[in-house]
């Protein structure tokens, strides 16, 4: 299955709650999906880079 780096970033940022980790919002993301973890880790990963370096 493809997903849209828009769709997990938007569903990573529903995941949040106040104490949960960041693996455990990417694993649920990846569930949600059907795919893996890292996936979603390097997602978020590069729109945090990307948002970074276009404010600078």
């Amino acid at each position: 299955m493809i997903v849209s780096k828009h769709r997990i970033l938007q569903a990573y940022a529903v995941a949040y709650a106040p104490g949960k980790t960041n693996e455990t919002r990417f694993e649920e993301v990846a569930k949600q999906f059907g795919i893996a973890p890292s996936a979603v880790a390097d997602a978020v990963a590069e729109a945090i880079s990307n948002a970074t370096t276009e404010t600078v």
